[in-house]
C-alpha cells in the first residue's frame, strides 16, 4: 500500500561503473635512434685512422641496431612515460554516466528489475580523497545532502537497475530526472514504469512526493511515453502488467474525487474502471499469471478505521471475494502510525492460483522504527494462513516461478545513533530459504531497492 507508508518504503544506488568502463587513451610511442658520426683530423695520419674508426663505428652501430631489434621482438617496445598519466595503482574518480535511457535492448542475463538510489554512493560527494566510499556516509553532510532533501524526501531520483542472480552483477538502465517507483519488463525493448517526471509540488525537486504517471519506456529510441497524462487521474499506484491481456491494472483517483478504484489501461490508452464499491478504497492490485484473476487490497471506510483486507476477483472485476479480514491486534496497540494493526497489504497470487502471499502489520513495538510486517501465505480455498517471517518488515512481495521476491526492511533499537544498521534490500524466498540479494553498502536504508519485479521474457 503506497497511500501513506512514508517511512516504511517512501524514504527508502550498485556499482554502476560496470555500465560505463573507462576508456584509456593510448599515445603512440616513437623509437628514435641516433646516428653516430666519427670525425678525424684531415691529415695524412687521420685519414687512415678515420677510415678504421668509421668502419668500427659502422660495425658497432649495426650490432646495436640488431640488438635493439632483437629486444623489441622479444620484449616489445618500452612505452614512454606520459606525464599526465597517474602512477600505476592510483585510484581515479568514477566515470560520469551518460544521461537518458542507457540500453537499447534488455540485458539477456538479467533476472530482476528494481528501483534504487544506489548510484548516489558513487557520487563524488560520498567519496573520500582516495575515491572510496566514506565510512559513515549517511551522516556525512555532503553525502547526506545527496540522499535526503530538506523536506524529508529523497534528494536524488530513484533509477532503474537490473541484477543477474547467477553473477550478482547489477546494471543501471536509466539516468534521467524521473523518479521511478516500480517497473516491469514487457519485452526485450519495452519497460512499464510508474514514475514522477515533473515537479508537481513546486519544491524544486522530483521525488516520491510528486504526482506519478504510468509510462512505457522504449529502449530502442530511448524515449518514455506517458499513458496517463491526459486522463485526469491522481494518486496512481501499484501497477501490474499482464502479458496475457497486454494491459496494466492499477489503482487511482479520477476527476478530482478522493477515492481510489481499480482501472485497466492498454498501450492505446484505453482506460476501463473495474471496481466501483464506495464502501472501500482499492489498492495493491496484481494479475494472476494466466490473466484470469486479479488480487487486490481493500481498505474499509472511514479511512484507517479498520485493517485493510485481501480480496480476489475475476479479471473483468466480477465475483469479488474477501480472502482475509485483517490480522489480530495481539498487543492492543490499535495503530502503528496511521495504519491499524492487522492491516493486510500488497497481495500477489502464486503461479498456480491456489495461494496468495501478502504483508501484514503485526506490531510497531518491534523492528523499530519500521515495525513488523509479516510475510504471510493464505490458501484461497481453506483460508488457512502460514506465516513465513514475523521479525522484519516484508514489503511488496511478488510470486513467480523463481520464488517470492520482496523488499525487507530491518530496523534497530537505537536507530538514531546507528543509521547504517537500518537495512533495506531485495530478498528472495524459495524452497523454505530466505536469500538477501543486496550487500553492504547497497542494503542500507534508504539506498537499497524500493520495488523489484521478476523478469520473464518469452
Amino acid at each position: 500500500m503506497i497511500i501513506a507508508r512514508s517511512f516504511l518504503v517512501s524514504h527508502h544506488r550498485c556499482c554502476y561503473t560496470k555500465l560505463h568502463p573507462e576508456y584509456a587513451a593510448r599515445l603512440p610511442h616513437q623509437l628514435r635512434t641516433e646516428g653516430i658520426r666519427a670525425r678525424g683530423r684531415e691529415d695524412r695520419y687521420s685519414l687512415a685512422i678515420g677510415y678504421c674508426r668509421t668502419e668500427i663505428m659502422k660495425i658497432i652501430r649495426n650490432t646495436l641496431l640488431a640488438l635493439l631489434v632483437l629486444i623489441i621482438l622479444i620484449g616489445g617496445c618500452v612505452p614512454q612515460e606520459d606525464p599526465d598519466t597517474p602512477p600505476t595503482g592510483e585510484k581515479q574518480p568514477p566515470p560520469e554516466i551518460p544521461e537518458g535511457i542507457l540500453y537499447k535492448e534488455f540485458p539477456e542475463s538479467a533476472d530482476i528489475i528494481f528501483t534504487s538510489i544506489r548510484h548516489v554512493l558513487s557520487d563524488i560527494d560520498c567519496l573520500d580523497d582516495n575515491y572510496d566510499l566514506k565510512e559513515n556516509f549517511i551522516n556525512d553532510p555532503e553525502c547526506n545532502r545527496k540522499i535526503y532533501a530538506p523536506d524529508g524526501g529523497l534528494a536524488s531520483p530513484r533509477q532503474l537497475f537490473v541484477i543477474d542472480l547467477e553473477t550478482g552483477q547489477v546494471i543501471q538502465l536509466t539516468n534521467n530526472d524521473c523518479f521511478f517507483i516500480t517497473a516491469q519488463v514487457v519485452n526485450v525493448t519495452t519497460i512499464m514504469a510508474l514514475a514522477a517526471c515533473s515537479d508537481t509540488d513546486g519544491n524544486g525537486l522530483i521525488n516520491e512526493q510528486d504526482e506519478t504517471e504510468l509510462y512505457l519506456l522504449d529502449l530502442t529510441v530511448g524515449e518514455m511515453g506517458c499513458l496517463t497524462d491526459d486522463l485526469e487521474l491522481a494518486a496512481i499506484n501499484n501497477p501490474d502488467y499482464s502479458p496475457v491481456h497486454d494491459k496494466i491494472v492499477f489503482s487511482a483517483q479520477q476527476n478530482g474525487i478522493f477515492h481510489n478504484y481499480l482501472f485497466t489501461i492498454d498501450a492505446d490508452k484505453e482506460l476501463v474502471q473495474i471496481t466501483d464499491d464506495d464502501d472501500y478504497m482499492d489498492f495493491d492490485c496484481a494479475w494472476s499469471e494466466d490473466g484470469s484473476k486479479i488480487v487486490f487490497n481493500r481498505l474499509p471506510l472511514p479511512l484507517f478505521s479498520k485493517p485493510s483486507q485481501v480480496w480476489l476477483m475475476d479479471a473483468g472485476g466480477t465475483d469479488a471475494e474477501k480472502i482475509t479480514d485483517g490480522g489480530p491486534d495481539t498487543n492492543l496497540e490499535s495503530t502503528h502510525g496511521q495504519y491499524p494493526i492487522g492491516t493486510d497489504a500488497d497481495p500477489d497470487l502464486s503461479p498456480d492460483n491456489r495461494q496468495i502471499v501478502f504483508s501484514r502489520l503485526k506490531t510497531g513495538g518491534q523492528n523499530e522504527p519500521i515495525g513488523v510486517w509479516e510475510l504471510v501465505i493464505v490458501d484461497i480455498d481453506t483460508k488457512i494462513e502460514t506465516v513465513l517471517d514475523s521479525q522484519y518488515a516484508n514489503m511488496i512481495p511478488e510470486w513467480k516461478s523463481g520464488g517470492i521476491l520482496f523488499i525487507r526492511q530491518q530496523g534497530v533499537a537505537d536507530y538514531i545513533s546507528n543509521p547504517l544498521e537500518i537495512k533495506q534490500s531485495l530478498y528472495q524466498y524459495k524452497d523454505g530459504q530466505f536469500t538477501e540479494l543486496e550487500e553492504y553498502p547497497y542494503n542500507v536504508f534508504p539506498i537499497g531497492a524500493y520495488g523489484g519485479s521478476w523478469i520473464d521474457i518469452e
